[in-house]
């Protein structure tokens, strides 16, 4: 039997969608748009400076290097199962990059 729960945003009694077990708030659209401010903030402050890097800087480019060269090192098995799964993929791409930059210029 399923358990009703307060939705701590406008304090009604809501009942869990079957989906989503875990559902803290309600359904209700006002409580869904101020749970999503309330995770936006939360991300915001976890992440100080996310928008805070101009991408022009060349200090943008030497962080985002090593923090992707950081990850394709945590990731080494999905790095290769995901080249080896596209592989055909990338090889039309590159077909058709090289058609386009010999006829076209770019």
């Amino acid at each position: 039997m399923a358990e009703y729960r307060i939705c701590p945003i406008c304090k009604n009694e809501f009942l869990p969608s079957k989906y989503r077990k875990a559902q803290g708030v309600c359904s209700r659209k006002e409580c869904q748009h101020r749970r999503q401010l309330n995770n936006l903030a939360s991300w915001r402050q976890r992440n100080p400076g996310y928008f805070k890097t101009s991408r022009h800087d060349s200090s943008w480019a030497k962080v985002y290097r090593h923090r992707s060269q950081a990850w394709r090192r945590r990731h080494k098995g999905e790095v290769k199962e995901y080249k080896k799964v596209h592989q055909e993929e990338q090889k039309e791409y590159m077909r058709e990059y090289m058609h386009r930059l010999r006829h076209y210029g770019s």
